[in-house]
């Protein structure tokens, strides 16, 4: 019975490992903390590029208490996503985002500006942690990993998303449902 209950508590320590950030420790970050401002409405303002990110999925809402996402991020299909994208710039959709942060210009991020996110010593999340962390807190293959960008694919009736999982770009058809990360110019 001792040892039975010794490898299941083993077990559950590794399970737990496995669903944390790992990096490499003798790489220099790439987005480390200090790349970022930090704003309690929920977004943060990249230094490198000028961008402010929110910091949560679109279908998840950031608790400031807790310091992190909540809820279940909203998968849509591409021609799907962008209509979101629009719908939050929008005054007249009543989109729940509509000037977040008291932020105007929300739209769905272009690759290049996805990939800027990488964070190069890291998977599992492959972008900064203490950023988006608690919304990109998933298991290889799980679809909420994967972000839509507003590039359209050179492959037919594709588009390009990052893995936030590995920080891979990849070409997927229109048909997947992925979640969206909201970029702003301001």
């Amino acid at each position: 019975m001792k040892k039975m209950f010794i490898a299941v508590s083993l077990l559950l320590i590794s399970l737990t490992a496995l669903a944390q950030q790992q990096c490499l420790h003798s790489m220099a970050l790439s987005a480390p903390n200090t790349r970022f401002d930090y704003s309690n409405q929920g977004v943060v303002k990249d230094k490198l590029t000028g961008l402010t990110w929110m910091r949560c999925a679109v279908g998840q809402h950031w608790d400031a208490n807790l310091d992190r996402c909540l809820g279940e991020a909203t998968l849509e299909n591409w021609q799907s996503a962008l209509q979101t994208a629009q719908a939050v710039d929008d005054a007249n959709a009543n989109h729940p985002l509509y000037q977040f942060a008291g932020k105007q210009g929300w739209r769905m991020p272009n690759i290049k500006e996805l990939v800027s996110l990488t964070e190069m010593a890291c998977y599992s999340p492959s972008m900064n942690d203490r950023v988006w962390g608690s919304a990109y807190d998933v298991e290889p293959g799980d679809l909420a990993g994967y972000i839509w960008s507003n590039t359209p694919s050179t492959q037919e009736a594709s588009a390009l998303s990052f893995d936030s999982v590995n920080g891979e770009v990849i070409h997927h058809s229109h048909n997947f449902a992925f979640s969206i990360l909201m970029v702003t110019d301001q």
